[in-house]
Formats: structure tokens, C-alpha cells, sequence
């Protein structure tokens, strides 16, 4: 038996062991293995340790960072990196805005390898088709060989993005969690405690019908987004996909038909939809946010980083306040995962690049600055002494008390429930999406009709990923 072999089959046996529930984290995930040596079919990592520092007789290295962050996101973003940019004096990074996420990941797509950007912003569900492109460089290995502490970093937030072995492939950057966002007002009217108002999924239906009861125009709205029902599942601590949510191995098919996840889901969403009190703006959270702003619709569900947005928007007519994801089933004892995005380095054969390019993640993931991130644009800290700083506790407490919420949640969550991780993620949730939207729309269409349908079509995506990577 090769050693390479033998390595493979002590990572599956120690998996086995210690998988169980979502079984959708690395049992390191707390604390990502500080070794580069996985000894695991999904390792990329370098037979030896990367250059961490620019060699700065090489002049002044310019580093092109390609990100999806638009509007006031964006504005921030390019803050940070001037500041960066000032604080010293061998590395220049250039921000370049390729669109949303879905654009920027199909830009990179057609980009031959070794002639994109340095770095590399991607969403999270980019992240299984990244570690199977190969153009990158794995972020643990920077890791290792800057003996740089990530031991401060949220432990479901690196969940996530370290898979079964420990290895961190990219760095967490802009991260959410996701929250029901309720207007206080409207709450208050109906008589009832944010605390219990939105505990499970059948309380949120009787919540939409007490608001609506109370005057509002729509009690509430449960969002079509694909990232919601991925949550839910992670509530009930169930799998959306095999091999441990897609961490032990690539995905082979959707299980959330076999364990009864998105059946449990989805009979409950459909009263809710049904309902003449409530209404669904079609698919995604575009619609629902503005809805929302205009002070008629009681509650919708979004990511966290929504708050300054959506406050701005009603201009002082109601105020906004959040509220945990529900559970499906009252006995649920699952959690949130994390959303947004994180960091890539390319590989473009320049270690000098890569180096520097490593420097620019070390800046905007330290604490301070993550502090200022979370106040320039709602998202959360990825560090957990960023809470402790005095300007962001004062933030907490003054300008955006709500976000409390979503960082508790985060928080106490399980990192056994980080979510799953496949390559043709993208195209799931658009799947996911059109067969809600059947459910909602058509009368005939029932919640196993557009189960069987949804699983059937993931599972042809995922066949044909697997057989063309």
C-alpha cells in the first residue's frame, strides 16, 4: 500500500468517527490544522512552504484584487484599500470591481490560468469549484509558514471554509448570517415578544396574520432565496448534499429528499405562502427589501448586513429590528452558517506577488479593521477581539444594536452545522429558487412534487460536474 493511500484511508476512517448530526465541519474547524500535509484527496498544498514575505529589493509589488462589493459595500472597500495602501510602502493593491458575485466568478472562469487577478473575492458557495480549479494558492500554508494565530479568528465562521482535513483554502472576509428582519413597530401593535414571535416556522405564520390583523398591509414575507432553505436545513442539523455535506468528498448527489430536510422545509413554507396575509416578491431579496422599506410589510428574511441599508431606506417611519432564523420544528437544535464571502490567492507563478498579496489579507482580516468593516457596511466581524474593541462596542450599543442578534446566533451555532460545499452550488440555488417558486405560484405543485424535481435536477449538475472536473 502506497503512503499516499494509507493517507487517504486513516482520513476517511478518523471522518467516520467523527462525523455525526450535520457532520458538515472539519472536527479542526475550531482550530484549523496547522499542518499542510492533509494527507487528504482535497489538499493542494505545496511540497514546501510559501514565501510570506516581499522581497522588498524587488521595488514596490502592485497587487490586483478583483471583488464584487457595489454601491456603499464598494465605497468601503476601496477605503480600506487606500489605507492599506498608506500604512506602508512595498505593496500597492488595485481594487477592480467585476459585478456581482455570479458575474465576478464567471469572469474568473474565462480568464486563463496565471493571468487574473492576485486575489480573488469569491461567495461562499464559490468555494468547491475554487479548490477544484487548482489556480490558487492554499491559505494554510501561508498559515503555517507565517506561523500566523488564527486562534482568534470566529470558529463558525472559519467552519465553513476549513474543510475535513483543517485546511483553510481561502480566507473569511465579508461575512453575514442571516436574520429575520421585523419592523418594531408593526411587532408591537400585534402584542408580541421578537423573543417568541419568530421561534419556529409555524409561529412565523401566526405572527404574519396577528401584524396583518393589526393593520398592516402584509404580515410578513418568507424570501425565496436559496440561502434561507439551505439555513433551515441547518437548523434541523440535517445534510443538503453526501460525504458530509460535501466535506469529506465531493458531493455525488442531494440527500435532503432521503433525510425529510427540505420536506420538513417546504410543508411549512407553503401554508405560509398560501396564506392571504403574507406575500412572496418573487425570487432572491431584492424585492422583498424594498417591500419592506415602505413600512408595509411586517417581516422578510435577509442577511444581517442588510441594517444600515434598509433603515436608511424607511427613513425614520418604523424601526428596524432583528430577530434569529426560526426553527422548522420546535425541538430543532441546529444553527446558522455563515454567508458572504472570503479571500483567494491566485496562483499566477509569483511567489513575490503571492507574498504581498498575503500581507493585504493579514491587514483587512485584523481586528481593527474588521471592526470598521462591520460599521462601514453591516457585515460581521470574522474576528472575535473586534468585539472588544471600545469604538465597536460603543457601535454595538448606539448605532446598530441589532446586529447583536446575528453575531449571537452565529456564535451559538455548531460548527458541525457550517453548511454544504459543492461545485455546482451556484446552479443549485437557482434550482432551489424555481422549484419554491412552483410551489408558491402553481396549486397542483406540492411540497414532494417539487422535491423530487429539485433533487433530480441537482443531481444531474452534480453528475455532470464530477465527470467534467
Amino acid at each position: 500500500m502506497s503512503k499516499r493511500t494509507f493517507a487517504l484511508l486513516l482520513a476517511l476512517v478518523m471522518c467516520v468517527s467523527l462525523f455525526s448530526a450535520c457532520g458538515s465541519s472539519s472536527p479542526s474547524s475550531a482550530a484549523p490544522s496547522q499542518s499542510s500535509d492533509a494527507g487528504s484527496s482535497q489538499s493542494a498544498a505545496a511540497p514546501t512552504a510559501p514565501q510570506t514575505t516581499a522581497d522588498a529589493s524587488a521595488g514596490k509589488v502592485k497587487i490586483i484584487f478583483w471583488h464584487a462589493m457595489g454601491g456603499r459595500n464598494g465605497e468601503y472597500l476601496d477605503k480600506m484599500v487606500a489605507s492599506y495602501n498608506s500604512s506602508q510602502d512595498a505593496v500597492e493593491v488595485e481594487a477592480q470591481y467585476q459585478g456581482n458575485y455570479d458575474d465576478a466568478m464567471a469572469k474568473l472562469r474565462a480568464t486563463p490560468a496565471g493571468s487574473g487577478p492576485d486575489i480573488m473575492q469569491l461567495y461562499d458557495i464559490g468555494t468547491r469549484w475554487m479548490i477544484d480549479n487548482g489556480n490558487i494558492h492554499v491559505m494554510q500554508d501561508f498559515i503555517n509558514a507565517d506561523n500566523y494565530d488564527i486562534s482568534d479568528y470566529e470558529e463558525n465562521i472559519l467552519a465553513y471554509y476549513a474543510l475535513v482535513d483543517g485546511t483553510l483554502y481561502s480566507m473569511p472576509f465579508n461575512c453575514s448570517s442571516p436574520v429575520i428582519v421585523y419592523n418594531k413597530e408593526a411587532l408591537a401593535a400585534a402584542n408580541l415578544d421578537p423573543k417568541t414571535a419568530f421561534a419556529t416556522m409555524d409561529d412565523c405564520l401566526n405572527t404574519a396574520k396577528a401584524i396583518a390583523d393589526a393593520g398592516l398591509q402584509v404580515g410578513g414575507s418568507f424570501t425565496n432565496y436559496s440561502w434561507v432553505f439551505e439555513q433551515l436545513i441547518s437548523m434541523q442539523e440535517l445534510e443538503l448534499v453526501d460525504n458530509g455535506n460535501g466535506r469529506l468528498d465531493r458531493a455525488t448527489k442531494v440527500i435532503m429528499d432521503e433525510n425529510n430536510a427540505a420536506l420538513n422545509i417546504l410543508s411549512k413554507w407553503k401554508p405560509i405562502a398560501d396564506a392571504p396575509f403574507t406575500q412572496t416578491y418573487g425570487k432572491g431579496t431584492n424585492e422583498s427589501k424594498q417591500q419592506f422599506a415602505t413600512g408595509n410589510v411586517g417581516f422578510i428574511l435577509d442577511s444581517c448586513s442588510v441594517y444600515v441599508d434598509v433603515s436608511a431606506a424607511a427613513g425614520g417611519s418604523f424601526s428596524v429590528g432583528f430577530a434569529p432564523v426560526p426553527k422548522v420544528n420546535a425541538g430543532d437544535t441546529g444553527g446558522v452558517s455563515v454567508g458572504g464571502g472570503s479571500l483567494w490567492l491566485m496562483d499566477n507563478g509569483d511567489d513575490n506577488k503571492a507574498a504581498a498579496a498575503w500581507d493585504f489579507i493579514k491587514f483587512v482580516t485584523s481586528a481593527e479593521e474588521q471592526a470598521k468593516w462591520s460599521m462601514g457596511t453591516g457585515y460581521l466581524p470574522i474576528r472575535k477581539s473586534a468585539l472588544e474593541l471600545d469604538f465597536y462596542k460603543d457601535y454595538l450599543t448606539n448605532t446598530n444594536p441589532e446586529l447583536i442578534v446575528a453575531i449571537e446566533a452565529l456564535q451559538g451555532s455548531k460548527p458541525n452545522c457550517a453548511g454544504a460545499v459543492m461545485g455546482v452550488f451556484p446552479q443549485a440555488r437557482v434550482i432551489i429558487e424555481n422549484g419554491i417558486e412552483t410551489m408558491i405560484n402553481d396549486p397542483s405543485a406540492s411540497p414532494e412534487s417539487v422535491i423530487k424535481t429539485m433533487c433530480e435536477e441537482i443531481n444531474a449538475e452534480i453528475d455532470m460536474y464530477n465527470r467534467t472536473n
